[in-house]
């Protein structure tokens, strides 16, 4: 499945694209690759400010590094929690 989404790497500028979900990581077209096993953290917030990011709730994945990738789906609400769901399966998955 391939969802709509708005990315910002480290509050970097934002780009629209496309999230997919493989195997071992999730593929953003138009931004980069993220492993599951890369991930240190993952959830849902969401900020005040001016940037779509910040208007809407976003998912934040932060790699072992510290960098911070947030995701907002152009898709809803709905699509943004299934989302989380999935990545914290697909790290459950590539823990064991």
């Amino acid at each position: 499945m391939t969802y709509a989404v708005v990315v910002s790497e480290d509050d970097g500028p934002e780009h629209i694209g496309r999230l997919e979900f493989e195997h071992d990581c999730l593929r953003l077209f138009g931004a980069s690759t993220v492993r599951y096993e890369d991930l240190r953290d993952v959830y849902v917030e969401r900020r005040s400010g001016g940037s779509s990011t910040a208007s809407r709730p976003t998912l934040v994945l932060v790699s072992r590094q510290g960098a911070r990738l947030r995701i907002a789906s152009l898709e809803g609400l709905g699509a943004l929690h299934e989302l989380a769901e999935r990545v914290a399966e697909a790290r459950g998955k590539a823990a064991a």
